[in-house]
């Protein structure tokens, strides 16, 4: 009788991988055809990193003005590690380079959440069911296409959660590259007095940073801040003006007060914010349970700095977190959310954006409609992160009690 429940259920798998891998790899054609388009993967960072080992200072390039080297929206923001890492991508021309770091993304898209579901213990149809609906929502979509950074970056992040080996450490530092996410490393390993780990992280940024101020004979006391200086470059006075105040973070709502410069608001809120983080991290460090502390700390990132929707990808460790605990009730809203962030949150606000103009409303509102869409959403991200941190020791006895009924048969 065991025996045929076991074959039954590795049919039923069989069964679900076909489905559900049919769907996925379907959905991926237009998604190809959309990197090979001349517009594809306008933010993977080849033609800065092109630079780099043409000996230029590409941060150095940029902020002079110079624009005529760099392609597309590739605005070479990213720590100095990354440009050194993306070296191998520079021996390759443009295009095909594009269909190497396509590749990079899909593998890293099915490995990431096959690695947390195999860490931490999720039968074989949950994990094929998270598997695959990452791999189909939009925002894991919209990162192939664009040529984003940010899976790179979430598979170095979650290394010391898989196991907190000395080499998981000093790799996780990588997350570094991608500031915006990996700070909270540094004050995940700061609010713990985890020190020697701290200084491992800081590693390949250390690593980066002088061997990038070599090859393009810049100096180390130069380099260290232009990715910063670059940075503040593009959202307040580049390209980006337009977009960049849209993506929100929770202090955001505080720039709109026209008492100082949008300059001086966005660096003070923004400090503001990451001091705010620390004391959520201070809390989030003491989790007994490895994959809510993973899940609360990625989700930290998204509401405490400013985001596009593609970086709502750090969002998987809530997803397989909620799926593992679904019998519980704030798990089930916790899953309903994460899906919505995932898949369906940027198309919701750009169509009753749509829907609203089509009506001739005036203009301001418009954009206010917008912008408190846009800040509902970090809410409703602050509302996951406080009703798991205060639901957790109810289900953490839950656990363990039936772990302990179990030992006991």
């Amino acid at each position: 009788m065991n025996l045929h429940k076991i074959n039954k259920q590795k049919s039923f798998v069989i069964i679900l991988v076909i489905i559900l891998g049919s769907s996925v790899f379907s959905s991926y054609f237009q998604i190809i055809k959309d990197v090979l388009s001349p517009s594809g993967h306008h933010d993977f960072q080849w033609s800065p990193t092109k630079l780099v080992f043409e000996n230029v200072n590409h941060y150095h390039y940029m902020l002079s003005g110079n624009i005529e080297k760099i392609m597309m929206s590739q605005y070479g923001e990213y720590l100095h590690g990354l440009y050194i890492l993306f070296y191998p991508y520079t021996l390759l021309e443009w295009t095909h380079a594009k269909v190497a770091w396509m590749l990079t993304n899909i593998i890293l898209l099915f490995l990431i959440p096959i690695m947390l579901c195999k860490k931490f213990s999720l039968s074989a149809e949950k994990s094929i069911l998270i598997i695959f609906f990452f791999c189909f929502c939009i925002v894991s979509k919209v990162q192939i296409v664009t040529g984003q950074q940010t899976l790179l970056i979430l598979f170095f992040f979650i290394l010391p959660f898989i196991k907190e080996t000395k080499l998981n450490v000093i790799l996780s530092g990588i997350s570094y590259f991608k500031y915006t996410i990996g700070y909270s490393i540094f004050l995940y390993y700061l609010s713990s007095n985890k020190f020697k780990f701290l200084l491992l992280t800081m590693l390949p940024a250390i690593f980066g940073w002088l061997f990038y101020s070599f090859i393009t004979n810049s100096s180390p006391f130069i380099t260290i801040f232009q990715p910063f200086e670059l940075a503040l470059e593009n959202q307040l006075v580049g390209e980006t003006t337009n977009n960049m105040p849209k993506n929100k973070f929770i202090f955001s709502i505080f720039e709109t007060i026209s008492l100082i410069d949008f300059y001086y608001k966005s660096l003070l809120f923004l400090t503001l914010s990451i001091i705010f983080n620390y004391f959520f991290i201070f809390k989030i460090k003491s989790l007994n349970d490895s994959l809510l502390k993973l899940s609360c700390l990625s989700l930290s990132t998204l509401i405490f700095f400013p985001h596009y929707p593609h970086d709502y990808v750090m969002m998987l460790p809530f997803l397989v977190y909620s799926i593992k605990n679904f019998s519980f009730f704030v798990s089930k809203i916790t899953f309903i959310l994460t899906v919505y962030f995932l898949h369906f949150f940027k198309g919701l606000n750009i169509y009753l954006v749509k829907g609203l103009n089509y009506l001739s409303l005036d203009k301001k509102f418009l954009d206010f409609f917008d912008y408190s869409i846009s800040y509902i959403n970090i809410l409703l991200l602050l509302f996951i992160l406080v009703i798991n941190l205060i639901s957790n020791n109810k289900i953490n006895v839950r656990n363990t009690t039936k772990i302990g009924a179990v030992r006991e048969t």
